[in-house]
């Protein structure tokens, strides 16, 4: 040990380089962080929940689009992507059109067997995947993968 201490004495570029590079290093990481910090405020998430609903008219399904990001996000559309075809709830196509701030949701509910028809009507490979799907203004789709055409039958 006392020999490398020596050496190092007698080598005073050899610190130089070491610190240099230890100093790029840290300016490296500093700039990455930075960057992150930056961005975080600009952050757009949105969080696609799907589940079962009873009312008077029977048994039905909605989707729930959740904004979990930094910014305020307008919702186009939300309904299933059967394919490449989209289902809406045609009686509430409106209503869907909303703006979500930092944590709010929006739902749209549909009659299970509309839906079951629809599906029936486009006649679909039975392999087809059905998802919920939300897609906002400036064209990001948010999906969820729900099942195929032939165990929702």
């Amino acid at each position: 040990m006392e020999n490398f201490i020596i050496w190092c004495n007698d080598n005073v570029g050899f610190i130089s380089i070491l610190l240099s590079a230890l100093t790029l290093l840290v300016s490296i990481v500093a700039i990455i962080v930075s960057i992150h910090t930056a961005r975080l405020p600009f952050r757009k998430r949105m969080l696609v929940v799907t589940g079962h609903c009873i009312s008077a008219d029977g048994v039905g399904l909605h989707i729930t689009a959740t904004n979990v990001g930094n910014r305020n996000i307008k919702i186009k559309t939300i309904g299933y992507l059967i394919g490449k075809t989209v289902y809406v709830n045609k009686n509430t196509l409106f209503d869907s059109q909303t703006v979500l701030s930092q944590g709010e949701d929006t739902s749209q509910y549909y009659d299970i067997n509309e839906l079951r028809q629809s599906i029936y009507k486009m006649n679909p490979s039975p392999f087809t995947k059905i998802m919920a799907f939300v897609e906002d203004t400036e064209g990001t789709r948010y999906k969820k993968k729900l099942q195929r055409v032939y165990r929702f039958k």
